[in-house]
């Protein structure tokens, strides 16, 4: 933090330079504009930094805790702010960007759709996460390989439109998926472990299908990639995760995952984890702010 600090010496420097002056009047009506000056370019920080943690689907009382206000007092400061400053909160600032080997991953997999003539879908991510980086190693413990994901995506995903071109192409949402996944995580970058969380615990991708069709089970998936990212924030509540099935001793129908402190939302024949909830309802918002952009 040593390079962030800004001391008084240099401030009065500041304050000296712009005023031009010695006069004592002139030198304090230019300090109380520097301070001005200052003081909005910190609340402005604070506000990028609060609309990040709203990104990442943390609450108002977690920002108030973390602040020393009520829920209350955090709401009423920041709310109106963040939504009338649009230039300096837009999702794509307030989202993690993407490590290297991210990247690397999706050029590879960009490539692979350019040349089947299609717009990248999930099928073609998980073929890019073959590449490099932690989800490489991850599908390798877990048999899957980049012949059999071509195989399989030829033999399952073969949907055309009118013109005979591939129409799968839910690679864009399942990347910007990953970015909220990681911030979620409080992580300053997106990285190849977050992707193939992504897409592996999305029912409805492609690469899901894929995975399915290879044997690879979401809860095996999950389980491999839990030593590489940190839990998510706990939002208010203190303890540890015991990581012990919930006492109906049932465990999520989506990741698999049987902690005691998780809230299950329960339904026909089916139970899901508050943590696979908070995902799916970011990969449908994410869905459908592309295709509201499409149209």
């Amino acid at each position: 933090m040593e390079g962030l600090r800004v001391s008084t010496r240099e401030l009065v420097e500041a304050v000296g330079g712009e005023a031009g002056s010695q006069d004592p009047l002139v030198l304090l009506e230019t300090a109380v504009s520097v301070a001005g000056r200052v003081g909005e370019m910190a609340d402005g920080m604070v506000d990028h930094y609060v609309g990040a943690a709203r990104a990442a689907g943390l609450s108002w009382t977690v920002i108030g805790e973390q602040l020393g206000v009520s829920k209350q007092a955090a709401r009423q400061r920041f709310a109106a702010r963040l939504q009338t400053d649009a230039g300096l909160l837009t999702v794509e600032e307030q989202l993690p960007g993407l490590a290297p080997r991210l990247e690397a991953c999706l050029e590879v997999a960009r490539t692979a759709a350019e040349t089947e003539g299609c717009v990248a879908g999930t099928q073609h991510l998980l073929l890019g996460l073959l590449h490099v980086g932690v989800a490489a190693n991850v599908l390798d413990r877990l048999g899957v390989s980049r012949d059999a994901v071509r195989e399989t995506s030829a033999l399952l995903l073969t949907a055309r439109d009118e013109d005979g071109e591939r129409t799968v192409g839910d690679g864009e949402a399942a990347a910007k998926a990953a970015r909220r996944f990681a911030a979620s995580r409080g992580q300053r970058e997106t990285r190849t472990e977050h992707l193939l969380m992504v897409i592996a615990l999305d029912p409805g991708s492609s690469a899901r299908r894929v995975l399915d069709h290879l044997g690879v089970e979401p809860a095996r998936v999950k389980k491999e990639l839990a030593d590489f990212m940190p839990p998510a924030p706990r939002s208010g509540r203190r303890g540890r995760r015991t990581g012990k099935p919930d006492r109906d001793g049932q465990a999520c129908s989506f990741c698999g995952c049987g902690d005691a402190d998780r809230v299950m939302v329960n339904g026909p024949g089916v139970r899901i984890c508050s943590e696979c909830v908070v995902l799916a309802s970011d990969i449908v918002a994410t869905t459908r702010a592309q295709r509201s952009d499409a149209t």
